[in-house]
């Protein structure tokens, strides 16, 4: 019997622990939510892509500086990403209690609301960051039968009423909710519904984010410059979105990677367990992104998106040197010969 255990301890905890941990990452990104689409403009409306320019095109450029020659235009993109804790937090509780009287089920479900928030209170909460929000109160039936002489009848009749709230508190510390959830339990409030995040000024995040992206393609243009593209002044910005992601809508889920020997239990009875689903926090992924700004962080944070497009136009003269033309009269001048651009004829 020592010899069967010892087998799989070996084989349960020597052999898969990492394939396990890479099975089970694998299994998490895969769940990732999906790549962050912008809804970019189309090709008619002036985003070069080399994908569509390939089906149009035969000989088709392979870089962006070759595609702003070819249409004398330059489309410079960047994409910022910025991680930003919040500043508060909103934890939703949801309370069902039935009675037999409208009056009973109110009083019944005060006397598990009241204490929870006096208890909020002593934690630093303050009366006005708490909202009891009154969601329904509905009859309940049942059937009664009546009995005839040769039949039965199912009368729906009133049989109590069921009344739903909504405790709504909001907190400033993200490590005061386990706190809350020690209150709620001890007074018989088990269903946290939401944790919401909420950052105060986000108009200053995107500020923030706005002038990396411009500070990032002014960087490049100066670059193209150094490789001996002609920029023009004139630009204009041809595509600009922005957006936020909160964590309650990032957590995924997935069920932990698990493989287990038989070799050592043949002709022996198995008894599988249930596996848990296994919920994490699933950051975007940094790989689509430009800049990233606050890349570390520790706790679940919102997470912000922005995408500035900008158009240049190209000096097509400076980039295509012209062939001069001379003749010599028979007076022995030198005289250029004015030659009419093909390009301009049509």
């Amino acid at each position: 019997m020592k010899k069967i255990v010892l087998s799989l301890c070996v084989l349960l905890f020597v052999g898969p622990l990492q394939a396990q941990r890479s099975a089970n990452q694998l299994d998490f990104k895969n769940k990732r939510a999906p790549k962050l689409e912008y809804n970019e403009p189309s090709y008619n409306e002036g985003y070069y892509d080399q994908d569509v320019l390939r089906s149009q095109n035969q000989s088709t450029p392979t870089t962006w500086a070759q595609i702003g020659i070819e249409k004398n235009e330059l489309n410079i993109q960047c994409q910022v990403l910025m991680n930003v804790k919040a500043d508060s937090y909103l934890a939703i509780f949801n309370l069902t209690q039935v009675g037999q009287t409208a009056k009973e089920a109110d009083d019944l479900i005060n006397k598990r609301t009241a204490p929870f928030i006096e208890g909020l209170k002593n934690m630093g909460i303050q009366a006005s960051d708490i909202y009891v929000d009154m969601v329904y109160l509905i009859p309940m039936y049942e059937f009664e039968v009546e009995k005839k002489l040769f039949s039965k009848t199912y009368n729906e009749v009133p049989n109590g009423f069921e009344m739903q709230k909504n405790l709504h508190i909001r907190f400033k510390k993200s490590d005061m909710i386990d706190d809350i959830v020690a209150l709620s339990a001890a007074n018989e409030i088990y269903d946290l519904v939401t944790i919401e995040y909420f950052v105060k000024d986000a108009q200053a995040v995107y500020d923030t984010m706005s002038n990396k992206a411009v500070h990032h393609i002014l960087k490049n243009v100066a670059k193209y410059e150094r490789l001996g593209l002609k920029v023009e002044g004139e630009f204009r910005v041809i595509y600009e979105k922005k957006k936020a992601i909160y964590p309650e809508n990032q957590y995924t889920n997935y069920e932990s990677f698990v493989s287990q020997s038989l070799d050592a239990a043949k002709n022996k009875t198995v008894t599988t367990i249930r596996k848990p689903k296994t919920v994490a926090y699933n950051k975007l992924p940094y790989e689509n992104f430009d800049i990233v700004i606050n890349p570390e962080f520790l706790e679940p944070v919102v997470q912000y998106t922005y995408k500035l497009q900008v158009r240049y136009l190209l000096n097509k003269d400076k980039l295509e040197p012209k062939n001069n033309y001379f003749i010599i009269d028979q007076n022995g001048n030198l005289k250029e010969v004015p030659i009419k651009d093909p390009v301009s004829t049509h």
